[in-house]
């Protein structure tokens, strides 16, 4: 079994400083002796020390953030992991690392073991960057919440799917059938769950059970709530229907686990994808059809549920940052790594900038360029659909001879010799045939990403100049407005100017 801790670093240098020499005494003994407390290590970038400038570096792109990563601690108890073994730590920080991305998939980590404990157990230390480089803000937040709960159920979930214990027992399921008899035979909670129970046996997916349940005449409520301390957020549903047996007629409700587990919003859930399982392993375990042997098959046309390679959607996701956010980003990944930002790719933006037009005019070259080259792989891809019928009309030939001989053996040997031939022709064509169009898909395929990036790029430029536009016509509004504030500031001067000297000559 293991236990997690959550730890925010607000200086990831010290931290990983203490992780490998320790601290007081024990400091001072490794550093005199050149050695150090890591007992196996591993994580997302070359070296500690690239992985530790690269929180810091990340710390001065979001200048508001307290902290530049987090600490996640894993232990786990000695009877499950030997702090003598070296495979058991191996497992142990494998374990860690995966854990890391579990929590937060777009941030870099690294893993340092440590088995010089006080209670000599295995333990990880696990540094996450705080980071996300897929949305490119901090983490900690929604789907990468470090909140100790949610490491908690992670962490729990992993151990399960590894083998390892979890903390504290598993409260076993209930189910409707074990707790039916618990209720009286008459009561409004027996009958509430035997509607419910029945609705979701005849269902195969929740929106049909919620359907079975309004014809039941039972009206289901999802309860959404979130945890003011611990941030999480849990659902829950409830049953209400009319008690038509009670003392008086009213409309009742029950919560869905005073009831039974198994008719909870995750026991339906859970019950619904296991049914689903059964199917697809049924599905595949039934006996595919046998293939009817054909010699040449025309070609399909593109199936219309297909998506047509000739079509092409941007989104706003697609689309990159316009022209000057690509020079600030090109300056500031120079300054975090010490280099001359003046350089061929600085000129290249600022070329780009000066001369729209020109860098418009190449873009949409690389992009009909891309598109030549994407319908060439198709249609070399379609003609691979077409059998080629060379082979075969020999093989017709050489059987149409076999006919043509006198006697009855020599026939029937060169019938037989044709129908192999034929059959071996028609092998070697199909796999030909095979092998070529698994090529050109992968050049189609290749020619469609080549298109598709041209595309982005060109969308990209015009709507850097779109922005830039925009940006100088506000700028003409701001300067504008300087000057008629300007101007009035200047005759309200005179106007007061002459004022006073009327009251000097009085």
């Amino acid at each position: 079994m293991s236990t997690t801790h959550v730890q925010s670093l607000p200086n990831v240098r010290g931290r990983m400083s203490y992780t490998e020499f320790g601290e007081g005494k024990r400091r001072r003994e490794h550093l005199e002796n050149g050695t150090d407390r890591i007992a196996a290590q591993m994580g997302d970038a070359a070296s500690r020390e690239d992985f530790i400038v690269y929180c810091e570096g990340q710390k001065h792109r979001h200048p508001n953030a307290v902290n530049e990563g987090y600490e996640v601690r894993i232990s786990w108890a000695t009877d499950e992991l030997d702090p003598s073994r070296q495979d058991d730590i191996q497992q142990g920080m494998e374990y860690a690392y995966t854990l890391c991305h579990e929590l937060a998939p777009d941030s870099m980590c690294w893993v340092t073991m440590h088995v010089d404990g006080e209670g000599g157990c295995v333990h990880a230390h696990a540094t996450i960057a705080n980071h996300d480089a897929r949305s490119g803000q901090v983490i900690n937040k929604e789907g990468t919440s470090l909140y100790a709960p949610r490491v908690q159920a992670v962490n729990d979930r992993l151990s399960r799917e590894n083998g390892f214990q979890v903390l504290g027992a598993d409260k076993e399921m209930s189910t409707w059938a074990q707790r039916r008899d618990t209720f009286g035979y008459d009561s409004f909670d027996r009958r509430l769950g035997d509607k419910v129970a029945y609705a979701r046996d005849r269902s195969d997916t929740v929106d049909e059970f919620k359907r079975n349940l309004e014809l039941e005449g039972v009206t289901l409520k999802e309860t959404v709530k979130t945890d003011k301390k611990t941030g999480e957020v849990t659902a829950g549903w409830s049953y209400k229907a009319v008690d038509e047996w009670g003392p008086k007629r009213r409309s009742r409700k029950r919560r869905a686990s005073n009831l039974a587990d198994d008719l909870t919003k995750e026991g339906v859930e859970a019950y619904f994808e296991e049914k689903q399982r059964q199917a697809e392993a049924q599905k595949e375990d039934a006996p595919a059809p046998v293939p009817v042997a054909t010699v040449a098959a025309e070609p399909q046309p593109d199936s219309p549920a297909e998506p047509s390679f000739d079509v092409y959607a941007v989104e706003e996701s697609d689309v990159a940052q316009m022209a000057g956010d690509l020079q600030r980003a090109h300056i500031d990944r120079c300054r975090e790594s010490g280099e001359p930002f003046m350089g061929e790719r600085y000129e290249q933006l600022m070329e780009a900038e000066r001369h729209p037009e020109e860098q418009l005019a190449k873009l949409r070259g690389e992009v009909d360029a891309a598109r030549r080259e994407f319908h060439d792989s198709k249609e070399a891809r379609d003609a691979l659909n077409h059998p080629c019928p060379n082979l075969l009309a020999g093989a017709w030939v050489f059987a149409k001879a076999g006919r043509d001989a006198k006697d009855p053996v020599s026939r029937m040997m060169a019938d037989m010799t044709a129908m192999m031939l034929r059959m071996l022709l028609q092998q070697a064509m199909e796999e030909q045939r095979r092998r070529e169009r698994e090529a050109a898909e992968r050049r189609l395929y290749e020619s469609r990403r080549n298109m598709w990036d041209a595309e982005k790029r060109l969308k990209s430029a015009e709507k850097a100049l779109a922005h830039e536009d925009e940006r100088e016509e506000q700028a003409k509004r701001v300067r504008l407005q300087e000057r008629e504030d300007k101007a009035v500031r200047r005759a309200g001067d005179r106007v007061k100017y002459g004022a006073d000297a009327d009251k000097q000559y009085e």
